[in-house]
């Protein structure tokens, strides 16, 4: 049974189902002051509510407080902290409204009461557990901002998993700057009936390992794998080259040759300088230059031989070794394809994954990856001038994680100078302190402790938000910058 609060039994309390059907059931107006259990009801109105039923309203209104916890025609008004009040009629909701603000409720009770009063209809008639007007409006700001929030967190996200990526990527290449790798296509060992033969008599192997590497690369390690899709897939990020099924078919029609190759110096008159010069300021420089080794693959599998020497243009290796398997007749639609003999990275961004994805044990050993830690997220702490002895033992204990530290004369980071830059220098060399001053401290969070003992000191300001933190320190230590000690004109005058 709904129950009658402390107020003068002017509201009555629901917190059920059951009770709140018996609500909806009341004749007239009835007004609902809808919480949370852990905020509690808008007891500053109570007065206002009483005064307006006395003067107004009579039996023609009735007041309750709904504990929305456990009434589910309540449900989205959970959890918040705002107060909503709820205008019922006939067992429908007729208006809401949101927030403490009393003239508001006043002038709106005060027209609905009028309204029922003069037997006029609402402006609208709505279930309970339905939006209003004004809620779906919120509701769609609410989304809005939700979204682009979400969106924000993503594009931050993936940013971060971008910048790892290349950076991953950068050092790998510089690594792997003399070596690539080779793919030979199944149908370079199989004779005319489909069967392995042994690739010394294979003609694009021969002349690629016996005439076309010699004195250009080393094979250092030559492998036969049978490829998937997957592994093609994986093997071709960053390759530019669109994975058709003709493609995989070729890849995937038998066991692949793999050539793991060391390139040596290229020819004098490769247009790229060897060994390769870096700028002053790369932290890694790669003796040859990034995609060089791959670019001088390419240019020797596709140069044609335009000597004078000969009568005619010889073809290129990859214009010479080709195969073509006929359209299937009983397949409508078929058309022959031709497959090449070889396939390598292009550059050097697709090469890495070449080499991760079929020499896998050669690249964990001599080419291992750690992904850098990323740095500790900053917090920001701005404290008065009356928090300087707690605060000086803060920094005193915690002084490794500081990053910034400074007194400035009013928190201001456009007009306040900063006074000094540690708190004994606040306390020995500022001589005329106002107490108008604060402190603005950042601390590196290593761990908990660190923060908790800045945290605890009751900052007017805290910031955990570490682009916050960020954007602070650097408008008030901005590089270069340095502190201003006010001076004492009259000492110094004293002085003289």
């Amino acid at each position: 049974m709904a129950k009658k609060t402390g107020a003068a039994a002017l509201q009555t309390e629901v917190t059920t189902d059951d009770e709140w059907r018996l609500v909806l059931e009341r004749k007239g107006l009835v007004v609902v002051d809808v919480y949370s259990e852990w905020s509690g009801p808008c007891l500053a109105m109570v007065s206002t509510l009483k005064k307006i039923k006395m003067e107004l309203g009579g039996d023609l209104v009735s007041y309750a407080v709904a504990r929305n916890d456990e009434i589910s025609s309540l449900e989205r008004f959970r959890g918040k902290s705002e107060p909503v009040w709820i205008f019922l009629q006939d067992g429908k909701m007729v208006n809401l409204m949101f927030g403490a603000h009393c003239p508001n409720l006043q002038r709106l009770l005060t027209e609905e009461i009028r309204r029922v009063q003069q037997a006029e209809s609402p402006k609208w008639i709505i279930p309970v557990d339905q939006r209003c007007p004004e809620e779906e409006t919120r509701w769609q700001e609410m989304e809005s901002i939700r979204k682009a929030l979400e969106e924000k967190k993503k594009a931050k996200e993936d940013a971060e998993k971008k910048a790892k990526y290349e950076i991953f990527l950068s050092q790998m290449m510089a690594e792997l700057c003399e070596e690539t790798a080779l793919l030979l296509y199944p149908w370079v060992f199989k004779d005319d009936d489909g069967n392995y033969k042994d690739k010394d008599k294979c003609p694009a192997y021969a002349e690629l390992v016996h005439e076309l590497l010699p004195d250009r690369y080393d094979v250092v390690e030559e492998v036969k794998i049978l490829l998937n899709e997957e592994m093609v897939e994986k093997m071709m990020v960053e390759s530019n080259l669109e994975i058709t099924e003709e493609i995989l078919k070729g890849l995937t029609d038998g066991k692949c040759m793999a050539l793991r190759l060391k390139g040596k110096p290229p020819q004098l008159s490769w247009p790229v300088p060897f060994p390769h010069e870096c700028p002053e300021e790369l932290e890694i420089c790669p003796i040859r230059a990034v995609d060089d080794v791959e670019n001088y693959l390419n240019y020797l599998l596709n140069a044609r031989n335009t000597s004078t020497d000969q009568p005619e243009e010889i073809k290129s290796y990859m214009e010479r070794h080709t195969h073509v398997q006929e359209a299937d007749p009983n397949v409508e639609g078929d058309t022959d394809k031709v497959y090449p003999a070889a396939w390598t990275p292009p550059q050097a961004r697709s090469k890495v994954h070449v080499l991760k994805t079929i020499f896998s044990n050669y690249m964990e050993k001599a080419h291992p990856y750690e992904e850098p830690v990323p740095p500790l997220p900053i917090n920001a702490f701005k404290y008065e001038a009356s928090k300087l002895p707690a605060v000086t033992d803060a920094y005193t204990n915690w002084q490794e994680y500081v990053v910034h530290f400074g007194a400035f004369e009013f928190d201001d980071s456009t007009y306040a100078r900063r006074l000094a830059s540690t708190p004994e220098d606040f306390e020995n060399k500022v001589k005329h302190k106002t107490g108008g001053e604060v402190f603005i401290v950042i601390i590196r969070r290593a761990h908990d402790e660190a923060f908790l003992a800045f945290a605890g000191i009751e900052p007017y300001f805290l910031s955990e938000d570490n682009d916050e933190a960020e954007a602070i320190g650097a408008v008030y230590f901005p590089a270069g910058a340095v502190d201003l000690i006010p001076q004492d004109t009259e000492e110094e005058e004293e002085e003289e």
